[in-house]
């Protein structure tokens, strides 16, 4: 399963689980907002960096310059 497709079936969860809601829609909204934030910082947490090629570190020392190149997964 992608991390779109995890992302995408938290998300139906947690509008599913509030659609019965009938008294308290500002409390309903809120677990929705607290699921959804919750669904999105797993996937952020989960993602890989692979750093490919860019940065150059001088010989004697000092700042690394140049641009990172990488792939994110």
């Amino acid at each position: 399963m992608t991390s779109s497709d995890r992302l995408k079936t938290a998300i139906a969860i947690a509008l599913r689980a509030e659609q019965a809601e009938q008294n308290d829609a500002e409390a309903s909204l809120d677990r929705i907002a607290g699921a959804i934030a919750a669904a999105v910082v797993v996937e952020i947490k989960n993602l890989q960096i692979v750093y490919s090629a860019g940065l150059v570190a001088p010989p004697g020392g000092g700042a690394v310059t140049g641009v990172f190149n990488c792939t994110i997964s």
